[in-house]
């Protein structure tokens, strides 16, 4: 095996590519009606390092109601390294995009929060823990203080 890639099946892409892109990941190409590769439904890939993440809000293989179905548990969520959680959620501040589990300190040496795209998919950033990094983090009163685990 040489690489993992994600494919997520969005109900509203224009939406979800928003919400993708005012996260800073970068888009390597789309697809759709309106677009020089021709596809019935949009999407889009973004690369992240070696992955490839893509959205789309329909695909060949796949049954369209899949769709317009809601992720509606964190059983599988989407584990992406950043170099600093605290510009990270700099960055979901000016999106608008509010934590659901605050930044936790855990005993492996990370720092760790999470949030939800707009079709519930899980989405944790993690970065090393560093003490200047925890003291960035609990110096903006907009967020909760660092947890340890």
């Amino acid at each position: 095996m040489s690489s993992v890639n994600i494919h997520i099946k969005v109900k509203d892409f224009k939406k979800s590519l928003t919400f993708y892109e005012s996260l800073g990941f970068k888009k390597v190409n789309s697809y759709g009606p309106d677009h020089e590769v021709k596809e019935r439904y949009n999407g889009a890939a973004f690369q992240l390092g070696e992955t490839i993440l893509e959205i789309a809000d329909g695909h060949r293989g796949v049954k369209p109601e899949v769709f317009q179905e809601s992720v509606t548990s964190s059983k599988i969520s989407l584990f992406i390294g950043v170099d600093s959680i605290s510009d990270m959620l700099a960055v979901c501040k000016k999106a608008g995009i509010e934590p659901i589990v605050g930044v936790r300190h855990y005993h492996w040496g990370k720092l760790e929060f999470v949030i939800r795209d707009p079709d519930g998919v899980i989405i944790v950033f993690f970065a090393p823990y560093t003490k200047e990094e925890a003291e960035k983090v609990n110096a903006d009163e907009s967020y909760s203080t660092v947890l340890s685990t």
